[in-house]
């Protein structure tokens, strides 16, 4: 008797060790999902302060990627980007009960590391980087939204999700009275990342129910 109540006790603290170790792993890929946003956005806004040539309707993102300091703050703001947007794409891997969207979301978020390893100068690899990040990161999103369903909060996350990436695919007709493809790409992305940010939020603030091993 003395050995299995020692043995319950040392599950449970076992059980209780885990739990924190899994909330702060998920916190910390929570906050990776909140800084995503500002760091790309941050890092796009320095870049186009830098080229005064850019033009919404005339170029692509990309091109602030081909040359000069731009280059430096489009590059770099890709790569951390990729970065931690793959970070928060483990964290959803270990909260959603379905983990194909997450999966996804990671092979999109190393897409998104290759755009800023392979710039635009780079024709073939910069090509295919950008429309794997693209398509990916919109099928990950309607994955993600019609396969979460755990409580309200998620329905509604779920909602969006699928909203987003509606939206992602209809910002195609977008293309046709521009000469440049900034503002498709724009409504891609940015939305996503938002929803990046929203989602990590929950994530930093996770905690682990209680466990009930002591319980008879």
């Amino acid at each position: 008797m003395i050995y299995i109540k020692n043995l319950k006790i040392y599950i449970v603290m076992r059980s209780l060790k885990l739990g924190k170790n899994k909330n702060m792993m998920t916190r910390i890929t929570g906050t990776c999902g909140i800084l995503l946003p500002a760091t790309v956005f941050m890092c796009i806004g320095f870049a186009i302060a830098n080229s005064p040539w850019f033009s919404w309707t005339h170029n692509a993102l990309s091109d602030l990627g081909a040359e000069g300091v731009s280059a430096f703050f489009f590059n770099s703001g890709m790569i951390l980007g990729g970065v931690l947007a793959f970070v928060f794409s483990l964290g959803l891997m270990k909260i959603l009960s379905n983990r194909t969207g997450a999966y996804i979301l990671s092979l999109s978020s190393l897409a998104l590391i290759g755009i800023g390893v392979f710039p635009e100068t780079i024709m073939t690899p910069h090509f295919i980087a950008s429309a794997a990040f693209f398509v990916l990161l919109t099928v990950s999103l309607l994955i993600i939204g019609l396969t979460i369903k755990q409580d309200k909060f998620e329905r509604n996350m779920g909602g969006l999700a699928i909203l987003f990436g509606i939206f992602a695919i209809s910002s195609i007709i977008l293309l046709l009275p521009f000469d440049g493809i900034a503002i498709p790409e724009s409504l891609v992305c940015f939305p996503a990342f938002i929803w990046c940010m929203v989602y990590g939020l929950k994530m930093a603030l996770y905690t682990e129910p209680p466990s009930s091993a002591l319980q008879d």
